[in-house]
């Protein structure tokens, strides 16, 4: 019977040590993943650091329209983009957006970037998509559509010294609806697409219109529907880098590449959505700046 019972005991104490071995092995396991998870983390951000002090210092990228820049601009989209399956939810809801479930989206860039003056680096408020000659921009919080646009076009000049212009879309006035009509198209398909716009309630917002007439029955019809002005604060700062700007403003400084820059830390926004669309019902343009400006289309 003693022998019996030390022999379960014998057993139990080989269990119970088999037990704390696994889970320990287990909690040496995470810690080692976590350990690399953050190792490459760090190295990511570290890489995305050097491109930036690259594109911001050195001359031999002051061109943009150079095949090093081009390409080191593409390997910082690469490295700023998040993970695939993530932007799935993205392209998800620029499918809806134009009811293609089935249509080809492509990954341009985001806005992410590193700042050199703060040391760390700024997470993406916008990622720009692109269909044929189409652009989105998505915000990655939410994945929601906030901006659409037509891409930008290039121009340049022939031997004769006359200009060339890039391919351009083509948009559909055959229909010849009214303002009223088009005004009843926007209303809905704003409503119908909330899973790739986000709830929006116009009834709270106060409506602008405009109508544009291009001569030879295009007419372009635009809604806009405002809220009230608030006071908002910009924390990291909102930085615009420009030749053009004022040189005498208060708080101008320079970047590495010699650009004016300057920092908007508050400003007075109104929010707003806008959506126009020809006489034909074909839409144009899409906004959505509800909750802030939209960030600029982030391209290659």
């Amino acid at each position: 019977m003693n022998m019996t019972m030390k022999n379960f005991q014998r057993l139990a104490l080989v269990i119970l040590l088999l037990v704390v071995i696994y889970f320990g092995l287990n909690v040496t396991r995470s810690k080692y993943q976590s350990y690399r998870t953050q190792q490459t983390e760090n190295q990511r951000v570290q890489e995305i650091k050097e491109i930036t002090e690259k594109l911001s210092t050195d001359p031999k990228y002051r061109d943009h329209t150079a095949q090093a820049t081009k390409e080191l601009r593409e390997k910082l989209c690469s490295l700023t983009a998040r993970p695939v399956e993530e932007r799935e939810k993205a392209i998800a809801s620029v499918r809806d957006f134009l009811e293609m479930p089935t249509v080809e989206v492509e990954y341009e860039c985001s806005n992410a970037f590193y700042s050199l003056e703060e040391d760390k680096l700024i997470p993406a408020k916008g990622e720009t998509y692109i269909v044929g000659l189409t652009y989105f921009i998505v915000d990655p919080e939410t994945n929601h559509v906030l901006q659409v646009e037509e891409t930008p076009g290039t121009w340049g000049y022939k031997i004769d010294g006359s200009r060339w212009f890039s391919e351009g879309k083509e948009y559909d006035y055959s229909a010849n609806y009214s303002q009223e009509e088009v005004e009843r198209l926007a209303r809905s398909f704003i409503a119908k697409h909330s899973s790739a716009i986000g709830d929006i309630d116009l009834s709270k917002l106060a409506l602008e219109t405009g109508r544009k007439d291009g001569g030879n029955g295009r007419v372009n019809y635009f809604f806009i529907w405002r809220g009230e002005a608030q006071t908002v604060q910009h924390n990291p700062p909102l930085e615009t880098c420009s030749e053009d700007l004022n040189k005498d403003v208060e708080g101008l400084y320079y970047n590495g590449n010699g650009v004016p820059c300057i920092k908007v830390y508050e400003s007075t926004e109104t929010p707003s959505i806008s959506i126009a669309f020809t006489s034909g019902g074909q839409l144009i343009s899409f906004s959505n700046e509800l909750d802030g400006p939209v960030s600029r289309a982030a391209i290659r």
